[in-house]
């Protein structure tokens, strides 16, 4: 798992999801898979679950869309349903790409995705994490990459 999908899952985890990542599907007859989602995040009250794939390439934007269209944003609602065992009422699609904040290509990727970049991820995860004093609250053990970032965003000047 890179850098991006550790950070995520921890990210999703830590909000209350239930979290899978790294997830082979749809067997081939003579062995592999034809794909492998990055994370799924699942929240049982609502039955909404979160399919996010990341990327931090330096194809060009039409290459990276296709690329997501073909092998990663495939599934239909009986196959995600199929991976986490539950019945959902949304489905949501997020691809997390670029390290830029913003572009003048096209992010409408169609099929509900929502394309939103590296910078802002990061950025979103500061302005919450930022807010729990880890003197009173630290981030659980089991989330480093969310601890390290808390530590770091305490003590800065």
């Amino acid at each position: 798992m890179n850098f991006l999908e550790s950070l995520v899952a921890e990210w999703y985890e830590f909000r209350g999801y239930f979290v899978r990542s790294n997830i082979r599907t749809r067997k081939r007859k003579k062995g592999g898979w034809d794909v492998e989602l990055d994370v799924l995040a699942y929240s049982p009250p609502d039955q909404r679950l979160i399919h996010i794939e990341t990327s931090s390439d330096a194809s060009s934007w039409n290459k990276r869309k296709g690329r997501f269209l073909k092998k990663k944003f495939v599934l239909d609602k009986s196959e995600y349903e199929s991976l986490i065992g539950a019945k959902t009422k949304s489905i949501q699609k997020i691809a997390i790409v670029g390290w830029n904040k913003s572009t003048k290509a096209n992010l409408n990727w169609g099929q509900d995705i929502t394309v939103q970049f590296i910078p802002d991820l990061i950025q979103e995860i500061t302005n919450e994490i930022r807010k729990i004093d880890p003197l009173k609250e630290a981030v659980p053990e089991g989330f480093p990459l969310l601890r390290a970032m808390q530590m770091v965003l305490a003590f800065q000047t």
